[in-house]
Parts: C-alpha cells; structure tokens; sequence
C-alpha cells in the first residue's frame, strides 16, 4: 500500500454506502490518490446523510453495508495499492431511542451503567436530565404526552420509563420546552444542536466502550488512519491524542487555528488543512482592491464594519442568547454572585482570540498569555462586581485557585462560541467579497502576500510535513470554484461595483442591502444556479446572520421580503442579461484560479485531500448544497488535468515532494521548488496586470508535465513559461 501522499474525501450515506464507494475505487486509482478518506462508518442514527448523529459506535455502520461491505471495500483499496482514512466523532452521540446506551441512561438514571458515556450534570438537574422536545411548557401541551407500556410518547418523540413507573414525574427525565435548551439545559451539546449529548472520553472506561470497534478495525489491518472530529470539544484533547496515537499510525484532528496561532505539540501528524485554506485562498485575492471594496460596501449598505468588532459582538449574542445553560454551568463552579460570574464567563469567552485553550493541572505559556490579554481587553466591558468574578475565573484558568469542573466546563464552551460567533454569524454579516468569508479565515485580512504562504509551508515542511492541506470539506461555507470565481472579483472591483449598486437600487427594496450583496455574489459565483438552489442558501445565510431573522425566532415578513428579491432577480431579464455577461468574463479567470488552488494543494507540504468531485468544477455552496452526489468521471478541464498529473506525481515519485525553496516570481506567479530543486512550481494568482518578469529557475534541462514543454532552467521569462498553460509544474531532468 502506497505511503501517505493524498486522500480524497467522501461523503457516505444509505444512498452512497462501501458498495458506491467501492465502485469509484477504479477512477480514484486512475487518478492517483493513495487513500480513499470516508465521512462517519460507525452506525448513525437511521437515514444519516453525514453519519455525524453517532447513535452506537460498537457497530460499523448497517446503512452504509457492516463489516462486511467494508471489508469488500477495504479489498478493493488493496487490490489498487490504497489504503483508508477514516472520520471519527468521539465528542458526541445522538439522543435518540436507536441507541442503546441512551435508552439505558434514560431507564435507569444516574446509576445506569452506561450513563457514565454522556456529560450529563446529574446534581443541575436535581438527579434528572432535562429534555428540550416540547412545543411549549408541558401544563400546556400535556395532552400531547402518552404515558403507557413501558414508554412516554410525544409526537416522534420516544422515551422509556424506569422499571416499576407508571407517571411521567417519576422518570429520571423531564420533559421541557425546546426554548429552555439556551437557559437551563443541563448536559453538554455539540454546539447548539440538542440531539447531539457530549461524550465523556476523559473516562477511560468511556473511552474503551466507545473505541474497542474502531480500534478492533486498525488493528485487523481494515483503517489506516483516522481524522478526528472537533477534537475541541473533549475535555483534555492532549490525553485523548496519546491514548488515540499510540493505537493508530495515522491521525489528524480538526482543529482551527487563528491567525499566529500553532499547533499544540499533540501526537498527531497535524490538522485536516483550515490554516492552509485561509492563506491559499488569501493569495488569489487581489490586496490592492481593499480600499475599492470597503468603499463599495460603504457606499452600498452605509455600514464600515471593524470585523473584530462584528465578531466580538456576534460571539457575545450567541453566548447570551443560545448558551446561557452553559455559561451557568462555568458560573455554578465558581464562589461568588452568579449573575457576576456568568457576566465574567461570557465577556471572557467573547474575547478569547483563539477557539480554545487546554488548561488541565498544568497551564502553558502560550495560554497564559491568551488568558491574560482576553481578560485585560473583558475587565472594561464589566461593572466592578463583573471584574471581581473575572478574577476569580481568571485565578482558576491560570490555576491559582483550583476549580477544574469551571475550567473544563468554559474550555468546552469557547470553542462553540467562537465557532457558532464567527464562523456561523459573523461569517454571514459582513459581505463585501464572500470570497473571504470561510472556516479558519479573517475577515480582518483581504487578500494575503505570497511571502506569507511560504512561510506557512516552509514551517509545516519543518513541523507537520504530514498534516492535511484542504481547500474544500463538508464544511466550507462554499465551494472552492465559486470562491475561486469571486476573487476574480478583486481583481475587478469597477466593473462589479457599478452593478452591484444598479441591482441592489433598482430590485433591493425590503431587503437589507448586505443581503442583497450576498444574493449577488450568489448567484455571480455559483451560476448557472437554480431558484431553488439560490433561495434555500439565502433563507439559511440570513438566519445564521441573525440580524433580521433567526433559526429559533424567524422573521416570515423579512423572509418573504428576501424571497421575493430572490423571485424578482430571476425574473429580471436586463439583470439576467447583465450577470450572464459578468460571468462570461469571469468564469475562465475563476477556472485559472482554481486550478491554481489545486496545484497549491498538491504540491504544497502536507497531504493534500481532494473532496468528493473538486478534481472538476463544482459550483456548489454550504452544506446540505456540497453533499450533492458526484459523478467520479473525468473532463477536459485545467483543473483535472492539474490534479490527475500531480497526484500520480506524488503517488510514483514521493521525493519530489520534501523539503521546500521558495522562487522570486513576478507578483502575479507563485513559485517554490521540492525535492531539492528537482520539482519547480509556478502558479497564477492574480489573472490581471501583465506576465512581465522572470523565474529564476535553478539549472536544468526541466520538463512541464502540465504541458509538454521543455525549459532550459536559469533566469526564464514568465511569459514564456506559461505561454502554453497559466500554470507550470516541471520536473528536472537527472544529470547524465
């Protein structure tokens, strides 16, 4: 089986279980990939489409075809030199009556065996644990609960009673109003999803019962290696890392990191790539146009947002206004005024800079300062009882005054604050070029330097040379064509100024003008793009916005507003007309751009991942719209042929791709060699301002694999480098 070169990522599901993906083993072999990587192959909750819902994780999944049907699979990866990679959630499970260790948490309570899985804070709850399902409280909906033959009954909503009960106050449950989730739930979410309870993997007893079958699947030799899922939600990652690593050869985790941030020293091979797709995609954007386009938003929406300001007050709604049982869960562990702590929790972790830290009975450097700089920029924003509770969370996170059930619980927690506060709202707000707006980017930066991107694989070539390089996953917020496409758009900010402010004036009415920019860039970066398609992201980009309506609280007159601005742009035919010419004039520079972020990251330190389909253009957007099935055959296009060559480059000749030089290159190039010069890259950018300059290649002869040309080597002129193709990718010729 081939070393760790590349993986390609797909999504499974009862629709595309291990026989569909066993039948596309063929194509990814032809197309050079060493390790097919799979979405969740433990058993998800019945008609999974992303198999995250985990209901037992004893099981490999029934839906996608059991043991049995991955060991087909596995089979058929062997028989094509490939191995496999596998996505595990160990940080939540369903609360559903599929699974088992649920269904005995619920009958049995805290003194159920299998009630040490979930985190549950028992002592809240007055021994029982509460349950967000009602449509209202429960003197109002009574009528709708059947209590009878062993179960409780509330419209789909099954849940057993306790041997020897006949009522429903005598469970180890209460049913409450889904409302209250945000005020007084007392186990621990992923994020704000209720269905998914947390997962107690600092109990090595846990940590046994919910990994012996995956483990038992590396073991036999059936998985190689293992990305793991939100690996910042577990109480201590470090622990769970040396418990994982010392089992699998393979591991990397999910993690963002924000700009200046690095990498804990975890036993892992690095992360699944966010940092390497803010600052690939940083580069395609033109930094020049800034100005440009803070002025066209200005203009347009009347709004200068200071990101970091929208982001710290997008942070602190979400905490007030969706996890407020969890910042009482921080505050209950600390002495003092409640209503003090809870104000100290949540400006702490509207400040935080990064998604987590790991404070456990040790604090490092690097998080003490993180906690001293957030605490300093929270103390002004509190009243002085405010300011003593924050010293007194501040004296427990730095370990001066020891309460580690705070700790843990407000370690849990900044990281879904930040992810739900940037990520899923800020994200959605500020959208003068959406080209920006992804997972592990800032919207305090447009466009980054080439010297920045060497940098980053100078150091992962040094530090984490097996870490994963994405550009596009199951959570992107869209597709890497269409972002590719709207950078386009900085290098253009006059042609897209002008009628982004014609059609927002002319059809906008009713809808704030942010959105009606987002509509635009829609449907510029992901046309052709059908009505349907294009109303059901802007329904979903306004509720995680939450400025107008919301997912808990929607707003139908602004929704039929922006439905309407929908309807009407689509019927508009002098829009049509001018929006089909703009994307005449942008798709090919788009296509130029990535096929350019392709052969970043092929060629880039790391593992590179190809996700389902973008070895071809794929105009899609946030999930559930990027889990569309894919048709796993070839084209004719810049991009595949990119990434056919390169991955079968990596696959047959592993030491081109060590080490790492940047080359000089005209503004517009990216350049770097591998393999100690005997690998040269050059890739275009920017698709405006002239070929002029020179690479300064190192002697040759050198080959272009991508277009069959020959290169002498030295001082080469860029125009007569990429005369045949925007992109180069040579190869040197050994002496002799």
């Amino acid at each position: 089986m081939a070393g760790y070169q590349s993986t390609y990522r797909v999504q499974l599901s009862g629709a595309f279980g291990f026989a569909a993906a066993r039948a596309a083993v063929p194509y990814l072999a032809d197309l050079g990939v060493s390790h097919l990587y799979t979405s969740p192959i433990l058993r998800a909750r019945s008609g999974s489409a992303h198999g995250y819902d985990v209901v037992d994780p004893t099981q490999v999944s029934p839906e996608l075809g059991g043991e049995a049907g991955l060991g087909e699979l596995v089979a058929a990866l062997r028989d094509h030199g490939m191995g496999l990679v596998v996505d595990l959630v160990p940080n939540h499970m369903t609360t559903s009556i599929e699974s088992p260790w649920w269904v005995e948490t619920l009958r049995g309570g805290p003194g159920a065996e299998a009630a040490r899985v979930f985190d549950i804070d028992w002592e809240a709850g007055g021994g029982r644990v509460r349950l967000p399902v009602l449509g209202g409280p429960l003197e109002q909906v009574a009528d709708q609960v059947e209590v009878g033959d062993g179960w409780v009954t509330y419209h789909e909503h099954r849940f057993p009673m306790a041997p020897g009960t006949d009522r429903l106050e005598q469970q180890h449950y209460e049913l409450v109003e889904w409302r209250r989730a945000a005020v007084d739930l007392n186990y621990r979410r992923f994020f704000t999803v209720n269905e998914l309870i947390g997962v107690r993997q600092e109990d090595p007893e846990v940590y046994r019962l919910t990994h012996a079958t995956i483990l038992r699947l590396v073991a036999d030799g059936l998985v190689d290696g293992i990305r793991v899922d939100h690996i910042d939600g577990l109480a201590d990652p470090a622990a769970y890392l040396r418990r994982l690593a010392a089992a699998v050869p393979f591991v990397v985790v999910e993690k963002i990191l924000e700009d200046g941030e690095r990498l804990p020293a975890w036993p892992v091979a690095g992360t699944t790539g966010y940092e390497f797709l803010a600052v690939a995609d940083g580069v395609l954007v033109d930094r020049a146009a800034a100005g440009a386009f803070a002025d066209g938003y200005r203009d347009l929406t009347g709004d200068d947002p200071d990101p970091a300001a929208v982001a710290l007050a997008c942070k602190r709604e979400r905490l007030e206004r969706d996890f407020g049982a969890e910042v009482a869960g921080v505050a209950r562990h600390l002495p003092g005024d409640q209503a003090a702590n809870r104000a100290a929790v949540v400006e702490l972790a509207a400040r935080l800079p990064v998604y987590r830290t790991y404070v456990t009975d040790v604090i490092s450097g690097t998080d003490r300062k993180v906690v001293g700089e957030a605490a300093a920029a929270a103390r002004p924003a509190l009243e002085a009882d405010g300011a003593v509770a924050l010293d007194r969370l501040v004296a427990a996170l730095t370990l001066e005054a020891p309460a580690p059930e705070a700790v843990r619980r407000f370690q849990q927690l900044s990281g879904p604050a930040m992810a739900k506060g940037v990520e899923d709202t800020a994200l959605y707000r500020d959208t003068r070029l959406v080209a920006r707006n992804e997972v592990g980017g800032n919207l305090a930066v447009f466009g980054r330097p080439v010297a920045e991107l060497h940098q980053a694989n100078a150091e992962r070539e040094a530090r984490w040379p097996q870490s994963m390089l994405a550009t596009s996953t199951h959570d992107t917020k869209r597709g890497e064509d269409v972002r590719a496409r709207l950078a386009v758009l900085s290098e253009r900010p006059t042609r897209w100024w002008p009628l982004a402010a014609r059609w927002t004036t002319r059809l906008g009415a009713g809808v704030d003008p942010a959105d009606a920019l987002l509509l635009w860039q829609t449907m510029a970066g992901a046309w052709p793009l059908s009505q349907p398609r294009c109303l059901a992201y802007m329904e979903k980009a306004v509720r995680e916005a939450g400025l107008h309506t919301t997912w808990t609280d929607p707003d139908p007159a602004y929704e039929r507003s922006l439905a309407a601005l929908v309807a009407r742009a689509y019927a508009d035919p002098q829009l049509l007309a001018e929006l089909e010419a703009l994307v005449a004039e942008i798709a090919s520079a788009g296509r130029v751009k990535a096929a350019a972020l392709a052969l970043l990251r092929l060629t880039s330190p790391g593992v590179p991942d190809t996700y389902q389909g973008t070895e071809t253009e794929q105009l899609v957007l946030v999930d559930p719209d990027n889990r569309h099935p894919v048709p796993f055959t070839p084209d004719t296009s810049l991009k595949f042929q990119v990434t056919r060559t390169t991955l079968r480059l990596r696959r047959d000749h592993p030491d081109l791709f060590t080490g790492y030089r940047p080359l000089a290159a005209p503004h517009h190039l990216v350049a770097f060699t591998r393999g100690n010069d005997r690998l040269a890259v050059v890739a275009t950018r920017l698709t405006t301002g002239g070929a002029e300059g020179e690479i300064d290649l190192p002697a040759g002869p050198w080959h272009d694999v991508l277009s069959g040309t020959d290169h002498p080597g030295g001082p080469t002129p860029a125009d007569r480098l990429l005369a045949t193709l925007p992109h180069a990718l040579l190869v040197r010729a050994s002496p002799g």
